[in-house]
């Protein structure tokens, strides 16, 4: 027995090898430059903060394929504009902006930064989309911080922006939250020292502290900014590529982790050609791989139960994408939104209510999947239902097997 487990063993590491080195080989063919590294293997705390929403200040609309641009006005007057490009969606999306009344945990001056929320959580774009924001009141900019961060507060880190512009435009690959702050001496020290958990995250961190010092030293020392920043960029997107092709390795292992790789693989090339550099050796043929990976690990489910004595019914394309579960209970129903974090782990989302009350929540979730082809969904939710003069508040864990249902037409 323990000569076949270790056959099976060393069979499984002769396969990881073998793609690697498949995969390194590709990456020898890039030129890297010296500059900054970037630490993608030290584990990292990460920064979550406390975000509060004011939901009596928001904006939607729908945006398709061709493009479109969605804007809010603050009571304050600050003004946000979110403009997408063409082909940055594969499908028409309802888009919301919703106004950030504070956040607390940001090493910033005040917890009542110029910010929104852009939902839906986690969704990502095929093209850079520009976020512009004009604060009410003027933050010089010396001590201008442009953020991000993840679902409702996970992951803060600096995001980048148009180096060459007067006007503040934050560059978002995906949603969930981007605003302005100010900070000045030790809380600006404390915005360049963090490391995000996640590598997406943790590269944007690095690409916000490079174009926003760049920004800065054009706009107050009217020069063409600093001599290293092209350098550094380029040593980023190297290291970057690196990284992105680590998780095509772990790609052709599970499918599971295709998409994410495709999405920090365009991300790349995006952030590439706005530094005017030339398109990757192999960026094309990867994607392609990427993709047909994706599409081979699209595998439908039928979520259809009842755990903690609620009734859950929903149909799931794929569980590598963002997919919901709808839910009903004794006076209301509610929608779960489930946001993929990665293979296998991710963030939920709960909007319902009924009889005059609103039901509002979110937490993590977890999917396993059995030898027999099902798989058990797990999460674990803290919800708040608010009545007319009543507020009440819980945490509830849910469990449901979902089965395999090819018979459902995917887009």
């Amino acid at each position: 027995m323990k000569s076949k487990i270790n056959l099976v063993l060393a069979g499984l590491i002769f396969l990881t090898v073998s793609i690697s080195c498949k995969w390194i080989k590709m990456a020898g063919s890039t030129n890297t430059s010296k500059g900054p590294a970037i630490d993608f293997t030290t584990p990292a705390p990460g920064l979550d903060v406390m975000v509060e929403l004011d939901k009596k200040q928001t904006s939607s609309g729908k945006i398709g394929k061709t493009g479109g641009s969605i804007s809010l006005t603050t009571a304050d007057g600050s003004k946000f504009t979110l403009e997408v490009p063409a082909t940055a969606l594969d499908a028409e999306t309802t888009i919301t902006l919703t106004a950030v009344k504070t956040i607390d945990g940001a090493p910033l001056a005040t917890n009542t930064p110029t910010a929104v929320q852009l939902e839906p959580s986690g969704l990502l774009f095929n093209e850079i989309t520009t976020l512009t924001i004009i604060p009410a009141k003027e933050i010089p900019v010396k001590e201008q911080i442009m953020f991000g961060y993840e679902g409702n507060g996970k992951d803060y880190h600096l995001m980048p922006v148009d180096p060459k512009s007067n006007d503040i435009k934050i560059r978002l690959m995906n949603f969930s939250g981007a605003g302005v702050g100010s900070a000045a001496d030790t809380k600006l020290a404390a915005q360049l020292a963090i490391r995000a958990r996640e590598t997406a995250a943790r590269i944007f961190q690095k690409f916000g502290e490079y174009t926003q010092g760049e920004r800065k030293a054009i706009l107050l020392e009217g020069s063409e900014g600093d001599g290293n920043f092209h350098t550094n960029m380029k040593a980023a997107l190297d290291q970057y590529e690196k990284q992105v092709l680590t998780e095509m390795v772990a790609a052709e292992l599970d499918c599971r982790h295709a998409r994410t790789a495709l999405h920090h693989l365009i991300s790349l090339e995006r952030m590439r050609a706005l530094e005017g550099l030339p398109e990757g050796v192999n960026y094309r043929e990867n994607k392609t791989k990427l993709e047909q990976m994706a599409e081979k690990c699209r595998k439908p489910f039928r979520a259809a139960g009842t755990s903690n004595n609620v009734s859950f019914t929903g149909e799931i394309c794929s569980l590598d994408r963002r997919f919901s579960i709808d839910a009903k209970y004794p006076g209301g129903s509610a929608k779960t939104s489930f946001i993929p974090g990665n293979a296998a782990t991710g963030e939920t989302i709960v909007t319902g209510g009924g009889g005059g009350c609103t039901h509002t929540g979110g937490g993590n979730y977890t999917v396993t999947h059995n030898e027999d082809g099902t798989a058990t969904l797990k999460w674990t939710t803290s919800d708040e239902l608010t009545c007319p003069g009543v507020n009440n508040s819980r945490t509830a864990t849910f469990t449901l097997t979902l089965q395999p249902a090819p018979d459902i037409a995917c887009p």
